[in-house]
């Protein structure tokens, strides 16, 4: 069976001619899907930008999955808790989990219920659906708050089925695709992919890649539009990825005419405003110098630093942006400082490298933290970390009852 699999649309992003982008680039995608012999399109979430998209949004996206109802229908078993359904299609098969963008309540219905409602595809979460005589199952958990995602896996607890091949499809992060480890960012890791699944597709991360792990391979179709202007993002283009589930090997099939995202980076060192301001100018009579067939992205990010008595606000990017403005849309970010600033933080950087101890960190990490909160001043922070130091957990939790019941000096009646 060939499928095609085709991620985070977010149709109802952005305005003028950005809005139509997300639907233009959908109907393309269905299109070529179908040119190139797609027998079913799988959709692991984002479908929409919001889960409460207006009414303008959904009924310019029932064109667009118009564009896929075409083809012979085939009949689909969904299967929950070992309920099954047999669904009867009268086209090609859209078969769908939602994304984080779509997630509500269950007591919610959601926009996919909607489309469904629609004969435009068919929805599941936490079930599967067997396509008849396709020897294919595909196992669909939609978008839930990150730091359920890992629970609620095992709650679920799928399994492959015997004799058939097993695509297991996601729409979360993944801690091996982050800078930094966070709960309320991931939860899972490559290695929570359940055993046996002959694929994993997961949706929600917007760049396309394939990643073997341990004998498990995951599948990132990447989303179809930029909503992010992310260095990785002008690297990669977009697209959707056509997969022959006999031999199990994707293909990546590039949107034609899609719109181009530049990053680029200038260096600063102790430079003055003119002088940042004319590197700046450099850059955006560089970039134009190339033709684009559409208004593209423009990232620029002025990093380093600035001479003394120069500020970054002194830096006016809204007037050198003005002559460029109806050549691209643009970002801007000024990542700036003195070098005598940057000079005075690299030295405590190697004072606390060589000299300061653990506790010593700690101390300064608490009093930062405390520093962001209403706590602030409230309390003696020295004083609770001793008591956190001693292990003293009751003391320090009275400590904080007592001080949280006195009045703050900073507060405003």
């Amino acid at each position: 069976m060939k499928i095609a699999i085709i991620s985070d649309l977010h149709l109802g992003y952005g305005e003028g001619e950005r809005f139509e982008e997300a639907f233009e680039n959908t109907e393309k995608c269905f299109s070529l899907a179908i040119e190139k012999g797609a027998e079913l399109i799988l959709l692991p979430g984002d479908i929409y930008d919001s889960n409460t998209p207006s009414t303008e949004t959904v009924f310019r996206s029932f064109k667009s999955f118009s564009k896929a109802k075409q083809g012979t229908g085939t009949i689909l078993k969904r299967t929950k808790n070992e309920a099954e359904e047999l669904i009867q299609t009268s086209h090609i098969p859209l078969i769908a989990i939602h994304g984080t963008h779509e997630f509500r309540g269950k007591d919610f219905t959601n926009i996919l219920q909607l489309l469904e409602a629609a004969s435009f595809l068919t929805y599941f979460h936490a079930e599967t659906i067997e396509p008849e005589n396709s020897g294919v199952v595909f196992h669909g958990l939609g978008g839930v708050p990150e730091k359920k995602a890992k629970d609620v896996l095992k709650a679920w607890n799928p399994k492959p089925v015997s004799g058939k091949k097993n695509i297991i499809i996601f729409h979360q992060s993944f801690k091996e695709f982050l800078p930094f480890e966070d709960e309320m960012v991931a939860t899972l890791s490559l290695s929570d992919i359940p055993e046996g699944f002959d694929l994993a597709v997961c949706g929600h991360m917007h760049w396309n890649s394939i990643t073997d792990s341990d004998g498990k391979k995951l599948l990132v179709p990447g989303s179809t539009i930029i909503t992010q202007m992310k260095k990785l993002e002008a690297e990669k283009p977009k697209g959707f990825y056509l997969l022959e589930t006999e031999s199990m090997k994707p293909e990546f099939v590039e949107i034609p005419d899609q719109r181009k995202l530049v990053y680029r980076t200038v260096s600063l060192e102790n430079t003055s405003r003119e002088e940042a301001e004319n590197l700046l100018k450099e850059e955006l009579s560089s970039i134009f110098s190339e033709n684009f067939a559409k208004k593209p992205l423009v990232r620029i990010v002025l990093k380093g630093s600035l001479a003394k008595g120069v500020l970054v606000s002194d830096i006016n990017t809204s007037r050198i942006l003005e002559a460029f403005s109806d050549k691209a849309f643009f970002s801007v970010s000024l990542k700036l400082g003195s070098a005598s600033f940057e000079k005075k933080i690299g030295e405590l950087r190697e004072l606390q490298k060589s000299k300061k101890s653990v506790v010593d960190l700690g101390l300064d990490l608490l009093e930062k933290n405390i520093s962001q909160t209403s706590f602030n001043k409230a309390f003696d922070h020295e004083q609770l970390f001793a008591f956190l130091e001693e292990g003293d957990i009751e003391k320090a939790f009275s400590f904080l009852y007592e001080s949280s019941r006195k009045p703050l000096n900073n507060s405003k009646s």
